[in-house]
């Protein structure tokens, strides 16, 4: 047999279609009050259940589920790592009809491979409310690593704001939850930590890069099977098989039990050659089956700490006296440890940083020597290996495509080489060749990339031998690269599964050449690009202040005004237009009224905004008078609450601002203006 052929082969081996049966299932999709967090909130219910029921099936049976839509909007079910026809795949206009309001949907299609894996609502931002549920395949001959109880646990992040209010704040400002999260990176901090911390700041911003952080969005609450904490039993020297599901919207877990080492026998529903992890990095939308030894008659925890340390969930397994997992203590982002944090050690940036600080760089041997018996802290695949080859026919035609993952915390747009869903929609592919894919994630956060539809090889240390999955963690300034055989047709969406990375536009189409269905109108339906409004507006003792920006991915629509209480005034309005993450090009006009002077200013502006090293903004414009002006600004967050702005022009004027935060909305400020002096008050931010 052809080695490509292996490939799928071990996925099918255990069909049976002699044995096949039609499983039903029928559930509606409804809306819950739940209080997960301290507060009543309405969410999305699957059969009035969150996580929603579990379905299973075994291999060779075909899934008969039917959906009924409950609520007032349209919804979708997607049934992530599933090999199935495109029209079974869920993605709403994409391959599938949206389930509209007071209406049904019944998807139906073959148990090819077995597995544990899991379905969720594809329309907006839907599963973070609650819209998700497991799917155990069981083959037909039963599990090759054999156990005493299996249990489902799924994993899930939930946040008291409606996710779309979470998303608003995130484009209007990328960093809004780190005051909630503690995890605003200051300047007094960065002090504290001495010379290796200032200089990975400095760097940081000589290349523009941001402070960094490992989640976006701060959470009230994280749950296993819907709750924080929840029991399942076993007895005494018994086996556990744990299926654990990653369903959280924006947030990586690291899992531990306090029963000693876990052995992983299967990664994203595929067996892998058995591991054992003493702790393990999960990302968002994986799965792995562990198995968990019970040495005594203890309730153990398995505990699924979030990445960035601000909270968790506790599965107890067992029965009798409860037993605690060690508690990680929170990731020190100002000093990177290569300990914790899973930026790839080849990375230029890494390199150059870890030069620059002097800091000893990581035994690259770690990857070159077999297996340990216990890996200690998993964050990466590459102790994971497939059961047998997996490796393809190297006559096949051949494909490579390179992505960068690129993103900007200001406006809050992602996407792949600089360009969003609805800019860059497509990757064209040809049925029967062996695509592989690199991703180079150029970006300081983490994002764990799915494709549907297919099974793709994890190229890693293992050769032949690379494990298959559905997802891959690309962690952050690393590489990551994926290879599958285009065995299908149509469409079929590769997306970052951190869900509002993916909404900001990290996503692509993979279409088959002479199959593809998706046109322009699909695209713009599956993809967004909203407008949101950002105020700040700041009521002083000399004068009244503030800027207003409407934007999407590219446009902005900006007014800046100062007035004081002697009738002068400036008032700036322009239309821009961002071409890259750095570069911004902007028109409009410019009215200004010195009563002092009795001096009018009416004038059209052209220029262009341009975010230097040290993360300073110039601008550099033209008016119609001829006159050209330079201005340089930036802020420096000084402490968790004080920031000081800065703003300087070639016409001699400046503004200095210091504000303390109460919180995200409303800042004291103190400031001087070279036109209006000195001042204080309150500035309001929406």
């Amino acid at each position: 047999m052809k080695l490509q052929s292996l490939y799928l082969f071990f996925l099918f081996l255990n069909i049976h279609y002699s044995h096949a049966k039609l499983i039903k299932y029928e559930f509606d999709i409804n809306t819950k009050e739940v209080s997960f967090a301290g507060k009543k909130r309405i969410a999305l219910a699957i059969n009035n259940q969150i996580p929603g029921p579990t379905i299973e099936a075994t291999v060779g049976d075909t899934l008969q589920v039917t959906f009924n839509n409950k609520l007032s909007e349209e919804t979708s079910i997607h049934w992530h790592g599933i090999l199935l026809p495109s029209d079974q795949d869920g993605v709403p206009y994409l391959n599938t009809p949206p389930i509209q309001p007071n209406s049904s949907f019944t998807f139906k299609y073959p148990i090819k491979h077995a597995g544990t894996y899991w379905y969720h609502s594809h329309s907006r931002l839907q599963e973070q409310l609650g819209m998700y549920g497991a799917l155990v395949f069981h083959p037909t001959n039963g599990e090759v690593i054999k156990t005493d109880y299996d249990y489902v646990v799924v994993l899930s992040d939930w946040n008291n704001d409606s996710p779309y209010d979470t998303f608003a704040k995130l484009k209007k400002d990328g960093d809004y939850f780190s005051l909630k999260k503690n995890t605003v990176l200051s300047w007094n901090k960065v002090l504290m930590y001495g010379a290796k911390a200032i200089k990975q700041r400095l760097i940081g911003a000589a290349t523009r890069m941001g402070p960094m952080d490992l989640s976006d969005v701060g959470y009230d609450a994280f749950l296993a099977n819907g709750q924080k904490e929840t029991i399942l039993p076993a007895v005494k020297n018994s086996t556990v098989r744990v299926r654990i599901i990653n369903a959280s919207t924006a947030s990586y877990f690291n899992l531990e039990s306090a029963s000693g080492p876990m052995t992983i026998a299967s990664a994203d529903g595929v067996d892998v050659e058995p591991i054992k992890v003493k702790r393990l990095l999960i990302a968002i939308a994986e799965t792995y089956d562990l198995i968990i030894s019970m040495p005594d008659n203890n309730l153990y925890e398995l505990r699924a700490s979030s990445e960035d340390g601000t909270g968790m969930s506790s599965v107890f397994i067992g029965n009798g006296e409860k037993k605690l997992a060690p508690t990680i203590e929170k990731p020190n982002l100002f000093i990177i440890d290569e300990s914790k944090h899973t930026m790839n050690p080849d990375s230029s940036m890494f390199m150059k940083m870890n030069m620059s600080m002097n800091m000893p760089m990581p035994n690259h041997q770690d990857s070159l020597e077999t297996t340990p018996s216990v890996i200690q802290h998993m964050t990466n695949y590459n102790y994971l290996a497939a059961t047998q080859k997996t490796s393809f026919d190297k006559t096949k035609p051949q494909r490579k495509i390179k992505l960068n993952i690129t993103g900007n915390m200001d406006g809050y747009f992602w996407g792949f080489d600089g360009k969003t869903l609805r800019e860059s929609p497509k990757i064209w592919i040809e049925k029967g060749e062996v695509v592989q894919i690199e991703f180079n994630n150029k970006t300081m956060m983490h994002h764990p990339i799915h494709l549907h539809g297919h099974f793709f090889r994890v190229l890693n240390q293992q050769g032949d031998k690379s494990p298959l999955k559905h997802t891959v963690n690309v962690p952050s300034m690393s590489n990551m690269t994926i290879e599958f055989e285009a065995t299908e047709e149509n469409d079929w969406f590769l997306h970052c599964h951190n869900l509002y990375h993916m909404t900001a536009g990290l996503a692509r189409v993979v279409s088959y050449k002479k199959t593809s269905i998706a046109s322009k109108e699909t695209i713009y339906h599956i993809s967004h690009n909203d407008l949101y409004l950002r105020t700040k507006s700041a009521v002083l003792s000399n004068m009244i202040a503030g800027i207003s920006r409407l934007s999407d991915t590219r446009n902005i629509f900006e007014i800046k005004y100062d007035f004081d209480y002697k009738s002068s005034y400036d008032i700036e309005m322009s239309y821009g237009r961002r071409l890259t993450k750095y570069l911004e090009l902007y028109a409009g006009g410019e009215l200004e009224y010195d009563k002092t002077t009795n001096k009018k200013r009416h004038v059209g502006t052209f220029g262009v905004r341009y975010v230097i090293p040290l993360l300073i903004t110039s601008n550099l414009r033209i008016d119609t008078t001829g006159r050209v002006q330079l201005e340089v600004e930036s802020s420096l967050q000084l402490t968790k609450r004080l920031l000081f702005e800065w703003l300087y022009n070639t016409n001699q004027e400046y503004r200095f601002n210091f504000l303390w935060a109460l919180n995200k909305n409303i800042l004291f400020i103190g400031t001087y203006d070279s036109d209006y002096q000195w001042g204080g008050g309150v500035r309001f931010e929406f």
